[in-house]
């Protein structure tokens, strides 16, 4: 399996230490064939790396931007044999302040196309700050992908509560879940809503 980082939102460096502290090594997976990254913050703000498996785009520009994406992604396929490729969008909402977000949904709906994945199947994973996005685009991402999960993070009395909400999934049957990271335990668990007390007269 291929993937493919698209980075529009830290310097590469940084990018690393983000990556680490969730598991993905991407200096050891790029070397070794596994990972391209596509730095478009690099492209736009510098500093750029020298590393074989880290494209930038010359002469950043959102009006050729699309383009010139095409064209690395032909390039990456080229020296590849690898026919399942993750595409991991690091984020939507820095794509969508570096492009606009009309340009980002066209950007979006051409990837759907397949025009440029030459037979591959491509898998996709987008994160997405909603504070940082107009309800338009939210909406448009929602229509265009087949799974939908919302994270949320709040306090709570033994630390930080995560909350995942499973909220679109086109498998037969689906309904609407939500469940809770353990953070102690490092588990999964369904969130269940507490059940009203019983009052006798």
């Amino acid at each position: 399996m291929l993937g493919v980082l698209i980075n529009y939102n830290l310097p590469f460096p940084r990018l690393l230490l983000r990556a680490k502290s969730a598991g993905l090594d991407i200096e050891k997976e790029g070397r070794e064939g596994n990972l391209f990254v596509i730095d478009v913050f690099g492209s736009k703000y510098g500093p750029q790396t020298s590393e074989e498996y880290v494209y930038t785009i010359g002469g950043f520009n959102p009006e050729t931007y699309i383009p010139k994406l095409e064209q690395i992604y032909k390039d990456i396929f080229s020296k590849t044999d690898k026919t399942e490729v993750v595409d991991f969008v690091f984020s939507l909402d820095g794509m969508a302040f570096e492009l606009g977000e009309n340009r980002s949904i066209k950007l979006m709906k051409r990837l759907l196309s397949n025009h440029i994945i030459n037979g591959r199947h491509l898998f996709s994973l987008y994160l997405l700050s909603i504070d940082r996005v107009s309800k338009e685009f939210l909406s448009w991402n929602i229509e265009f992908n087949d799974y939908v999960i919302e994270f949320s993070s709040k306090k709570c009395d033994h630390g930080i509560c995560e909350e995942m909400y499973v909220l679109k999934s086109p498998l037969d049957h689906f309904e609407p879940k939500a469940y809770r990271y353990d953070t102690k335990h490092q588990d999964i668990l369904p969130l269940v809503a507490p059940r009203s007390r019983e009052t006798t007269l």
